[in-house]
């Protein structure tokens, strides 16, 4: 594998190999000459005294030496240049290929492991490659001419020396296993390590205030631990891939110099031709053990050779092959037959017809898993169906050239990633060549304009760390104005104001819902008081579509869209929505306070506190004591399941209005999964302390309860 890039860099880079082979030549010339000058030095100048051979032999070396010099300036000149374009091009190489791929990739190469490919196993690469260039190279053409001319001198001494030689490579066939598992588990924990660093970055915020940092800490250093462990196993491994081929060295050279004295001693040697023979060999021997000496490199390039291949054989979901341009679309885009799955086998979308029509204000919903997000990722050709086709003004999208479908769309997602840069910047990423006048008309149009003129610094307000600087507002702001630049004709919603506080993002939807009267929009959002606004509403269930129209009109069918409306109802939230409250009847429509007097539903509805999470926060694990029940009032949680193999697996996702840990009310039984937030959360909780007076003093309450129990138990 390693000898395939080297031909690849031979056949990228012809010129500066070429000079880096010339100054080898070059350096083995003179290293054979000088070790060979000492018979003509001994025996025809300094033995007869003939003043003409000394200045002859001296004025060679003089003039070779000084050729030496200027093409090993120019062969180090040639590999830096080499060098440098080796690195720029594989990591040029593997952005090129991550930038093609989808969310899967993404999902299996986490940030530390992209990282380590740029910062470590590259660099990797890179190294071994100049060293077989440059030393490998070097050492094998001086082992092949110095042998040449070591026969020519003395076979029998030679053929020895060629047989102890095998003392040199002893130690690569006897170690190379060892080394290539300890480099292999020696990066599986770097990647480990550069994805908490990561982590930690991201969360530094949750990590502070519930003050995780000790046992962050712990996390860190426990694999710190690790890797100095495994890393001092490795460097022990190829320590001694380097110094016990200078062992055989030292045992072959003893040998030598013992035969070739007795050979001096018989007369079959001159002193002049002993002493170049040991020169010459010398000069191989070094060669030799340069061999040696670059193959824990090429050990090393092999395992990172093997990671970077693992990224870059990862096949993209999406080919884009279209030829022709997408026409200015007006009228319709539609999911004809369409069937997708994320997992073979396990189907998401199945024989799926949608149409939406390019008019006004669509909102898609659902409840979790129903495949709302899945048809947005289809839509904007983020993933391609199975089977069907997306087809916009009846042109299938797979045939079309993706910039010219880009080029009609707008997106805002839930996550208002924005650049290091300026405000201007980050809102002309999708229109570089925009005016002042153009980039004024999107953000007075997402209404930001004058919150941004009032900054100091104005459009030029440098953003930081994705925007940490801003409110959630201004950010989600800033990345509509950034959509709207483009003048799109359809602008897609991804939960575009899910995690913003309630008055932010009221107003939000306020500038959105004005926007659909001179545009096409189509959300996709889990939040009913906001799809209420909406000309339209698309109901999905189980990757198909069951109800769709009006609001009103959703309500009067008292089908799943009445069911979902009605679970969001019954909570009042706080101006900022820091805090909220649920009211009794909504209590009432959970199975296991139905039944139960108004007045003990009121006592209830007291004792509910919020609690506001993050996004990525653990609320609980698996098998941690069930304490508390709660109702999410907004955000949304996924429930994972570890099996007994240690194998992690989503089994549910809950949002607002959905609750969760209701057992915990009864008794006090270890928790069945563990609940991440998947976005800002605010929850209502309710403990078992709290509520268990009150459940002694209603005997309903706690007859309801035992009866869900039997039921999940």
């Amino acid at each position: 594998m390693l000898w395939k890039t080297i031909v690849a860099s031979v056949r990228s880079s012809p010129f500066f190999i070429s000079v880096i082979v010339f100054g080898v030549l070059i350096d083995l010339v003179f290293r054979y000459l000088s070790s060979l000058s000492y018979k003509y030095l001994i025996d025809k100048a300094l033995l007869p005294r003939d003043l003409e051979a000394l200045a002859i032999v001296i004025g060679v070396l003089v003039a070779m030496g000084l050729l030496n010099v200027i093409t090993g300036v120019t062969s180090d000149y040639a590999k830096a240049r080499l060098d440098a374009q080796l690195l720029m091009g594989y990591r040029s190489a593997l952005f090129r290929h991550m930038q093609a791929q989808t969310h899967r990739f993404y999902e299996r190469f986490q940030f530390g492991d992209l990282l380590a490919r740029y910062f470590d196993d590259i660099p990797g690469i890179q190294h071994a490659v100049l060293q077989v260039f440059g030393g490998g190279l070097l050492s094998i053409t001086s082992v092949a001419i110095g042998l040449g001319i070591l026969f020519t001198m003395e076979w029998k001494l030679t053929l020895l020396a060629l047989i102890g030689s095998i003392l040199l490579f002893l130690p690569y066939r006897m170690l190379k296993s060892r080394s290539l598992a300890l480099a292999d588990t020696y990066y599986t924990h770097l990647d480990q390590f550069n994805g908490l660093i990561d982590e930690n970055m991201k969360a530094y915020r949750v990590i502070r205030v519930f003050d995780m940092r000790h046992s962050m800490l712990a996390k860190v250093e426990g694999t710190l631990r690790t890797m100095a462990s495994v890393g001092v196993k490795r460097s022990f491994v190829d320590a001694n891939l380097n110094r016990l081929p200078l062992l055989g060295i030292s045992i072959l050279t003893a040998i030598i110099l013992a035969y070739g004295s007795y050979l001096t001693f018989d007369g079959r040697l001159s002193v002049g031709e002993f002493i170049a023979y040991n020169f010459v060999f010398a000069t191989v021997g070094n060669s030799m053990y340069g061999i040696a000496a670059i193959l824990p490199y090429v050990l090393s390039a092999k395992t990172n050779l093997q990671r970077l291949h693992e990224v870059m054989e990862w096949k993209p979901d999406v080919t884009e092959q279209g030829a022709k341009d997408l026409p200015a679309v007006h009228s319709q885009i539609e999911l004809c037959d369409v069937t997708f799955a994320y997992v073979p086998g396990e189907l998401v979308l199945q024989h799926l017809d949608l149409s939406i029509p390019l008019s006004g204000y669509t909102s898609i919903v659902g409840p979790s898993g129903s495949g709302k997000s899945t048809v947005l990722q289809l839509l904007l050709r983020f993933a391609d169906p199975e089977d069907g086709a997306v087809m916009y003004d009846g042109q299938n999208i797979r045939e079309v050239q993706y910039a010219s479908l880009l080029s009609q769309v707008g997106i805002v997602f839930q996550d208002s990633i924005l650049f290091l840069g300026s405000i201007r910047e980050n809102i002309v990423i999708g229109k570089p060549d925009a005016t002042d006048e153009e980039v004024e008309e999107a953000a007075r149009a997402a209404e930001i304009h004058e919150t941004i003129e009032a900054f100091q610094e104005g459009y030029q307000t440098l953003v930081r760390n994705h925007g940490d600087n801003l409110s959630g507002g201004q950010r989600q702001r800033i990345a509509l104005a950034r959509a709207l630049l483009r003048r799109p004709h359809i602008l897609f919603l991804d939960e575009a104001t899910s995690a913003l506080d309630p008055d932010t993002e009221q107003s939000v939807n306020k500038t959105i819902l004005s926007l659909s009267r001179s545009m096409t929009i189509v959300s996709v959002t889990h939040r009913l008081a906001y799809a209420a606004m909406s000309d339209r509403i698309i109901v999905l269930d189980k990757g198909k579509v069951t109800e769709s129209g009006p609001h009103e009109q959703l309500l009067e069918q008292h089908g799943l869209y009445h069911r979902m409306w009605e679970k969001q109802q019954g909570f009042v939230l706080s101006r900022g929505g820091g805090s909220a409250r649920v009211q009794a009847e909504r209590l009432r429509s959970l199975p296991f306070f139905q039944g139960i007097e108004q007045g003990a539903l009121e006592q209830i509805s007291q004792l509910f506190i919020a609690e506001k999470f993050e996004a990525g926060i653990t609320i609980f694990e698996q098998d941690d004591p069930g304490e508390t029940f709660y109702l999410i009032a907004r955000g949304k949680v996924e429930i994972i399941k570890t099996t007994d193999s240690g194998i992690r697996s989503r089994v549910a996702v809950l949002a607002d209005g959905d609750h969760f840990g209701e057992i915990a009310l009864m008794q006090n039984i270890p928790r069945t999964a563990s609940v991440v937030t998947l976005m800002p959360c605010l929850l209502l909780s309710l403990s078992r302390d709290h509520f268990h007076p009150l459940m002694m003093s209603y005997s309903s309450i706690r007859e309801a309860l035992e009866a869900t129990l039997k039921m999940r138990v």
